[in-house]
């Protein structure tokens, strides 16, 4: 129900955001054009809310989602909107263009598109960092290229054999990593929707695939406890890391 905002230097807790009447499952930071530091949160009580991490306070309320809330994302370029995924297998795309600076009262947050976008569970969300597309992962086993604004269907990729937990754009190519239930991890071209590579080595469910080094390497991390560092050109992992007594 709570958001807590923690000072890196010692890890203590900065202040706590309360507003969600139910467990917030899924958070994204991003500066606005004027500056401002926004806070996007997704709850099982079905709603997104937008906080201001200066004034500590809640900007806006969306509402419309018939599920909880598990993803959501914020624009990497323009910073004028953001995109939340919902257990009722629906994208929405909440334009942050009515936000008024110093605001009393929370305003209600438009959304500007909605799609039916899978047949389970959505489970992720990444923006490209241009701006003009949406990849979606789910319980349904494929991951989903939108256009934005507007939500227009581009690539279905499909292959894995259990639900994605994780989609990323990468920093640099037309392509996309997914992690999935299957023990895998993917990287697809935008352009045809074809998986491009496939790396094994994890035991249990992959949660989590992230790019580094200007996506040349990425690293994983699963339910088996593992983080694995790889390189994507020989499709290799190059190191593992086992400290972890439970899931990461």
């Amino acid at each position: 129900m709570q958001v807590r905002v923690y000072d890196l230097v010692d890890m203590s807790c900065s202040y706590v955001l309360a507003g969600h009447t139910e467990t917030v499952l899924c958070l994204d930071t991003c500066v606005s054009s004027s500056g401002r530091t926004l806070i996007a949160t997704g709850s099982k009580d079905n709603s997104v809310r937008l906080w201001e991490s200066e004034r500590r306070c809640c900007i806006g309320v969306g509402v419309g989602h018939m599920g909880a809330v598990g993803a959501i994302a914020f624009s990497k370029k323009r910073k004028d909107f953001f995109v939340s995924g919902s257990s009722d297998r629906t994208l929405k795309v909440w334009s942050l263009d009515s936000l008024v600076d110093e605001a009393v009262q929370p305003i209600k947050l438009k959304a500007k598109a909605v799609v039916a976008a899978h047949d389970k569970d959505i489970n992720s969300l990444a923006i490209a960092p241009n701006d003009s597309f949406v990849c979606s992962g789910s319980q349904d086993r494929t991951a989903c290229v939108w256009r934005l604004p507007d939500l227009v269907s581009v690539v279905v990729l499909k292959g894995h054999k259990r639900g994605i937990w994780s989609v990323e754009f990468s920093p640099v190519d037309q392509c996309i990593i997914t992690a999935s239930g299957d023990k895998t991890i993917k990287i697809w071209a935008i352009s045809d929707g074809s998986c491009l590579k496939t790396f094994e080595g994890h035991t249990s469910s992959v949660l989590r695939a992230s790019f580094i080094s200007r996506g040349t390497q990425f690293v994983s991390c699963g339910a088996d406890g593992l983080v694995k560092l790889w390189t994507v050109k020989t499709n290799e992992c190059i190191a593992t890391y086992d400290k972890h007594e439970d899931k990461v």
